[in-house]
């Protein structure tokens, strides 16, 4: 990245990865009963901020040393960057060939046998945008997702920086807040 164009198309693309998690919780909610979605949801939550830790934990602890042997730190951090975006993409492929779209089924299958009505795009959208608690909970989340965001993008260079450690140790215990999360979320 070497301007701001290249950043902010980075930046788009790591958005969208990041919009997974809206779609992963959907997607439980129409996997569990009302009666555990809410647990479901919130364990769904855990796991994911926990793999926020593991990568810190991976990607600065074990991948960077690795990595560091044979070019310049700076050049290494970029390169062991890779890693999780190959695994994230992996396991994306691999959900989207195993699994179900819901408990009946997959929803062209649903909408063909008639199990399913058909919604455009656009109807469900306007549905959706014209809810008061769609935006009740927009704002809700802006505000605390903003702060998770920091926390996983600036501890272990604050702990680098702040305590003089490595970067192997920094983002071992910027790991912490990642893993912390599997516990309070469930």
């Amino acid at each position: 990245v070497t301007n701001a164009a290249t950043l902010s198309v980075l930046r788009f693309f790591i958005g969208l990865g990041g919009s997974t998690f809206v779609c992963c919780q959907f997607w439980t909610s129409r996997m569990f009963t009302k009666e555990v979605a809410g647990t479901a949801n919130a364990l769904v939550g855990g796991w994911g901020n926990l793999g926020g830790g593991v990568t810190q934990l991976v990607m600065g602890a074990i991948l960077f040393p690795l990595f560091k042997t044979g070019m310049s730190a700076e050049k290494a951090w970029r390169t062991v960057c890779i890693v999780p975006a190959a695994v994230g993409f992996c396991l994306g492929f691999l959900i989207m060939r195993i699994s179900d779209d819901a408990p009946k089924g997959n929803y062209a299958e649903m909408k063909k046998n008639g199990t399913m009505p058909e919604v455009s795009a656009s109807a469900s959208f306007r549905s959706g945008a014209m809810n008061i608690n769609t935006w009740i909970l927009f704002i809700q989340y802006a505000c605390c997702f903003g702060v998770e965001l920091t926390m996983n993008n600036a501890a272990a260079s604050y702990f680098k920086s702040k305590f003089e450690l490595t970067t192997e140790a920094a983002s071992a215990i910027a790991s912490i807040f990642g893993w912390m999360n599997l516990f309070a979320r469930g």
